[in-house]
């Protein structure tokens, strides 16, 4: 009932632009093939499936087929996948080492930023006054950056009193005003404040170290560390943090990423390379600015990691947070058996040596194609999934809830923050096809961090 035995617009993106036209019409014809091997039961299925099979499983592919073969060309020996976005790399990664027969070993690191950066902790500089004071559309509260640090606000409040942000005791979670972030900052910086988070670090890193020697982080073999990317914060902390521990090398540490913003955290002589974008060195396209919809579509079936701590036995393992819902875990299950399917098809019919770099450019449309024109199924699908803006996961909401055309006036005009992560899925939820076009050529003219930065302030 919910099968379509021609192309899909994915598909035919693929047929049309992937070069040769030999290996376009294999992948294009893997995505369909993937996409109707079994019937859905659901129109719900039919379409994740879709997505799944056209969008998902081909950047996956694309990008670790690229990542397998920089690390041969590196002289690689070692690929550590970086919880949660890199579970799926990882499985893709497994079949293709397989199938190609590759010498390079994989590895799943448990690790975000929660359990990465108060452990790398040493003193406050421009990193860590980035990510203690980040806040989504630029807001943040005493409440979020005590619960970053591990600390309680009594053992704030002296310090919040001398740098005179006494006002923020009564209402921790109250959003700090622009006015008083060069306080904040100060607060940050005070000898004193220091000297109390090295004392809260201490235990966390030591465990942290323990867990990467126990990953073999440390034995020698060339090695590189793989995520989605964007700013590379947690390549920065664990640089930080073995080199906190005397054990960097002195090459530094190189990272493999599906994408890097401008913005991007570097540790010393650490480099980072990227698949589908590199903004360090082109210019923005802010049509593939909404990360949080890649990390949604590469979502992991396990909670984010919370910290580290020894068994009995002596192993240190992950303390991980709630696993997804339900609904979203169906989703997940899809993407992963879908993919993995993709790249086994691929692996088959596909010789190694045969990549070619327009794939990257391939990714980047099929992206576009679903951030920036969601179908309306697309977009009330996904559009529910759960997101949070916070690091500690405080403060779930959906990711694209349906938004009137009043509701866009105000938000385009500053009069109210943007509560959606993917506008223009709320925009077609809430049946705005024409101020999601006009919002994409908006979009399309580059002058997105101007426009915020001048009229929305943030």
């Amino acid at each position: 009932m919910f099968n379509s035995w021609g192309p899909s617009r994915y598909e035919s993106i693929i047929y049309e632009n992937v070069s040769p036209k030999n290996m376009a019409a294999q992948l294009a014809g893997i995505s369909r093939s993937t996409r109707i091997s079994h019937e859905p039961r659901t129109s719900q299925q039919a379409t994740v499936t879709g997505v799944a099979c056209g969008l998902v499983a081909p950047l996956v592919f694309f990008y670790v087929w690229w990542l397998l073969r920089s690390a041969q060309n590196d002289g690689i020996r070692r690929i550590y996948f970086m919880a949660r976005d890199g579970q799926i790399f990882m499985k893709v990664a497994l079949e293709l080492i397989a199938r190609w027969s590759l010498d390079i070993e994989v590895r799943y690191l448990y690790c975000s930023r929660e359990s990465l950066l108060l452990p790398s902790y040493q003193k406050t500089g421009d990193f860590e006054l980035h990510w203690i004071t980040w806040g989504y559309a630029s807001t943040i509260s005493i409440a979020e950056i005590c619960r970053r640090l591990g600390i309680t606000a009594e053992e704030l409040h002296p310090f919040l009193v001398d740098s005179g942000l006494a006002k923020y005791l009564s209402d921790s979670e109250r959003p700090v005003e622009r006015g008083d972030m060069q306080n904040i900052y100060d607060l940050l910086r005070d000898d004193g404040f220091e000297k109390l988070l090295r004392e809260k670090s201490e235990p966390l890193f030591r465990v942290t170290l323990s867990y990467l020697e126990q990953e073999l982080f440390f034995d020698g073999v060339p090695s590189v560390v793989a995520d989605t990317g964007w700013r590379g914060s947690s390549q920065y902390a664990l640089s930080a943090l073995i080199d906190k521990g005397g054990k960097r090398p002195g090459t530094g540490m190189k990272g493999y990423y599906l994408g890097l913003n401008r913005e991007v955290h570097l540790f010393d002589n650490d480099t980072m390379h990227s698949f589908l974008f590199d903004w360090r060195t082109t210019p923005r396209d802010y049509q593939l600015y909404y990360f949080i919809c890649f990390e949604m579509l590469l979502s992991a079936n396990h909670g984010r990691t919370l910290g580290y701590q020894n068994q009995n036995g002596g192993a240190i393992i992950p303390v991980l947070g709630p696993t997804p819902g339900h609904h979203v875990n169906n989703i997940v299950e899809i993407h992963h058996l879908k993919t993995v399917e993709y790249a086994r098809k691929a692996a088959d019919n596909i010789p190694f040596e045969a990549f070619d770099d327009s794939l990257s450019e391939v990714a980047r449309m099929l992206a576009r194609a679903f951030i920036n024109t969601p179908t309306t199924k697309e977009a009330e699908l996904y559009g529910e999934w759960p997101i949070a803006s916070e690091m500690g996961e405080a403060d779930f909401q959906p990711i694209s809830p349906p938004m009137s055309f009043g509701q866009f006036v105000r938000c385009a005009a500053g009069i109210d923050k943007i509560r959606g992560f993917w506008p223009q899925a709320s925009l077609v939820r809430g049946k705005q096809r024409f101020l999601c076009w006009a919002y994409n050529r908006f979009l399309a003219l580059g002058i997105l961090d101007w426009y915020r930065s001048l009229l929305l302030r943030y």
